[in-house]
């Protein structure tokens, strides 16, 4: 068995000579903190439930707004398209489905003096994000229920089938080939 520092000990062994009072004061401290543990899950259950309600009502959830859209204030859509950040997904979307790459939609972007919205380089990553996200093509999605958005689609659903059916055929090609 492990030894205790004499620190530890006296500190272990101060509890047990803790007055009633004391010892009540400790017990309602660990009742406190079990009552706030579980007011956070019911909190977490409240917000997942708002989400889920908001995605029902067609509403964008939380986070920033996908690129090529904005925030909506007061009065407006919850997502209103940015025209010039729509019009490079449209291109991304599109070259894509000419090149069948997203490497090559990368280069295209940055042979055109085209960078993400902080200025940075795109990255294949970021592309397959944006050709597989279903707000593009004007749904909401959330904790498995997709619905009809309230906000405009950027791409028409032909060009984002499209896409992503090429995304599955060489994913599907790349796992039966044993590429990563």
């Amino acid at each position: 068995m492990a030894k205790i520092s004499e620190e530890r000990q006296s500190k272990l062994s101060g509890i047990g000579s803790l007055s009633n009072s004391s010892k009540e004061d400790l017990r309602r401290s660990s009742v406190t903190v079990t009552k706030e543990t579980s007011e956070q899950l019911t909190h977490g259950e409240r917000v997942k439930k708002g989400q889920l309600a908001s995605v029902q009502q067609g509403r964008y959830g939380t986070g920033p707004a996908p690129y090529g859209y904005r925030r909506g204030g007061p009065g407006e859509k919850p997502l209103v398209i940015d025209d010039y950040e729509a019009e490079i997904v449209r291109m991304i979307f599109r070259e894509y489905v000419r090149t069948k790459s997203t490497g090559k939609v990368v280069e295209y972007l940055h042979s055109k003096g085209i960078y993400t919205r902080q200025g940075k380089k795109w990255s294949r990553q970021a592309i397959s994000i944006i050709l597989s996200n279903r707000t593009y093509r004007g749904r909401v999605c959330f904790g498995g229920i997709e619905a009809e958005g309230l906000h405009d689609p950027i791409v028409d659903a032909a060009l984002f089938y499209k896409a992503n059916a090429i995304r599955q055929s060489r994913s599907k090609s790349k796992k039966d080939s044993g590429k990563k």
